[in-house]
């Protein structure tokens, strides 16, 4: 195996991690369905196109295959986390859709062997293009979508644990300036909405569920649902005592900000440590030798030049 095989090996690779991201973007869902509606107030024509009719197609496919799924639980969990809808119907369709994007990417993938193959003609060489073709774009047709929700459900936590010490900041000076927890918190969510959109939608999405029935613990434990944290969970469990036992929300919050504030100084701290130690292996295999080369070639030229003449070189 020469370097050529390798250069050739890299772009099939490349091209069929291609393949499976058309597969993912051709079928991405824009919305859900029922929010769309709720926000317009009336039914929803929603118009049919060519994957809808290939996804009713499918249905059949994807049932069975969630019957034999042990991870259904998984993924509803995540949508948990991410605060989207996360009934049956809302399982499904993403399942369905995950499926189709297998399929179109299988399908995609086997075209392209077909084009390509006969111009190959070692046979493992055959064998491996094919395996990459089939295989890789189906692979990331049918785990991106888990891959995507994984992603946003770590940018939700960062961002939390970088803005939430400011939010419950602003939540206690709203409440020691006269204004109930309840507008409070829907005041921090529409300040929030432009510093961090995902604490001031949780915020906001907290203020909605008391608005419409909701209690206020339960208000509050649905969001160390939605976001693992146990610094929200300490954060929650101090308001709900509170609140059960009469106590001041102010000073409960004042010192629950104290604590958060506290914490996140150490996490910065940790991480200024850990910088240097990272910093090493930059250091050691790009600036060192640079500084080598730069330090040690003058010298190493005046040497050369010095043995030169000492053997009779000009």
């Amino acid at each position: 195996m020469n370097i050529e095989f390798f250069i050739k090996l890299g772009l099939c690779i490349v091209i069929a991690s291609m393949i499976g991201g058309i597969a993912y973007i051709l079928n991405r869902q824009d919305g859900n369905y029922l929010l769309e509606r709720l926000k317009k107030g009336h039914s929803v024509v929603k118009r049919k196109n060519i994957f809808d009719d290939l996804l009713e197609i499918i249905k059949p496919v994807t049932v069975a295959n969630m019957k034999s799924n042990k991870n259904q639980n998984t993924t509803k969990q995540l949508f948990v986390r991410l605060g989207l809808p996360a009934n049956e119907n809302d399982i499904m369709d993403f399942e369905n859709r995950r499926m189709l994007r297998l399929i179109i990417a299988i399908g995609l993938g086997i075209i392209l062997c077909f084009i390509l193959l006969p111009l190959i003609h070692d046979g493992l060489s055959q064998l491996l293009v094919g395996t990459i073709f089939v295989c890789m774009p189906g692979l990331i047709g049918y785990l991106g979508p888990i891959w995507n929700l994984k992603r946003r459900i770590v940018k939700k936590e960062k961002a939390f644990d970088k803005f939430f010490p400011d939010a419950i900041d602003l939540l206690c000076v709203c409440v020691e300036a006269g204004l109930g927890i309840d507008s409070a918190i829907e005041r921090v969510g529409r300040e929030f909405t432009y510093f961090s959109p995902e604490v001031g939608g949780e915020f906001h999405r907290i203020a909605k569920d008391m608005l419409s029935g909701v209690s206020k613990q339960d208000a509050l434990k649905g969001l160390s649902e939605r976001v693992q944290n146990k610094d929200i969970q300490a954060f929650v469990a101090v308001i709900i005592q509170a609140d059960k036992m009469g106590a001041s929300i102010a000073s409960s919050l004042s010192i629950s900000a104290d604590s958060l504030r506290t914490k996140r100084k150490q996490r910065l701290e940790a991480l200024v440590g850990a910088a240097s130690t990272k910093m090493t292996i930059p250091l050691v295999l790009c600036l060192l030798p640079a500084t080598f080369a730069v330090v040690l070639t003058p010298a190493i030229i005046q040497v050369v030049e010095s043995l030169g003449k000492m053997n009779g070189f000009k």
